[in-house]
């Protein structure tokens, strides 16, 4: 889907039909993974939902600073944060398909009478909208707290100002995730946190640096394990590319790569020799898609991600 299909969602947001609004709370453990509960909320009158979905269109439509028009792009989603991308990924992808099965199971089957102010992890807006004679799912998130504590607010009465205090909800019409049918849309990479995708990605990440050691093409397996599973890497094994890796298991090709790369070669196995300062994060970034060559001098140049050239 284009940004320009994307923008027709948001200007069929106030033709929509069974639209209804959630708070949500978003509970991550180590045990359990990403648990998801979720409390039904009603306006009234009624009305004031459709004019927050018309103020959602208008902002995302005609706004300055969150306009669709602003993006450049629709991408998969490849572990990268470019501002001006938007990052699409399919509700069956193993980075997020058991969370979003769990988070349609909340919202499913969402509380209405517990308190309300104990849902404070993001808020939804789901309905149906027609697209092209076809009715299709569509589903709002924002990843802002929707419950906020007044603080030195005051309210007039009978010539005189007294302190409000309590707990109210307060809807920022900000959109961090949309979901279309059965593809996910990050307007913004807070959108992660939705789905704790830092643990998914960790858990690929790992995957991924037992099969490069298994292959056995670097010689400092524990140094480059450790590298590989810190600081930014584990995103990058997002856009893991197997081919590549499959490539390298031949010793004429990592020769040819590690001259064109200037990654140091062990002369002895021939292997990628990984103590060396660097070596490990240039071969991730090369089995990740980050690692390219300049078409006009044939230098190597590190890029944010590869796509089929059009």
């Amino acid at each position: 889907m284009s940004i320009q299909n994307i923008t027709i969602i948001f200007q069929k947001l106030n033709n929509c039909t069974h639209w209804s609004l959630q708070l949500l709370n978003i509970v991550s453990t180590k045990k359990e993974g990403v648990c998801y509960s979720s409390r039904q909320i009603e306006l009234s009158p009624p009305e004031l939902l459709i004019e927050f979905l018309e103020d959602i269109a208008e902002i995302y439509l005609n706004g300055k600073k969150k306009s669709l028009s602003l993006y450049q792009d629709v991408r998969e989603y490849d572990g990268t944060a470019n501002a001006l991308t938007i990052y699409k990924i399919s509700t069956h992808n193993e980075l997020i398909a058991s969370e979003y099965k769990s988070l349609l199971s909340a919202i499913a089957d969402p509380d209405t009478e517990g308190n309300p102010f104990r849902y404070t992890s993001a808020y939804v807006i789901k309905g149906i909208i027609d697209l092209d004679g076809e009715e299709v799912s569509v589903k709002m998130f924002s990843m802002q707290n929707p419950v906020t504590t007044l603080k030195n607010k005051f309210a007039h009465d009978n010539g005189r100002f007294y302190e409000i205090s309590h707990q109210v909800l307060s809807l920022r019409p900000t959109i961090d995730v949309v979901v279309i049918g059965e593809t996910i849309y990050f307007l913004t990479m807070a959108g992660e946190n939705l789905f704790n995708m830092a643990r998914s990605y960790k858990k690929v990440c790992q995957a991924k640096v037992d099969l490069i050691v298994k292959n056995d093409i670097v010689t400092d397996t524990e140094a480059f394990s450790g590298i590989a599973v810190s600081g930014h890497n584990p995103r990058r094994f997002v856009s893991f590319n197997e081919e590549r890796l499959t490539a390298l298991k031949k010793k004429a090709k990592r020769a040819s790569i590690a001259t064109k790369f200037s990654i140091p070669l062990d002369p002895t196995s021939g292997k990628f020799d990984t103590t060396a300062e660097g070596a490990s994060e240039k071969i991730i970034k090369l089995l990740c898609n980050k690692g390219m060559l300049d078409p006009f001098d044939n230098d190597a140049v590190e890029v944010d991600g590869a796509r089929q050239w059009k």
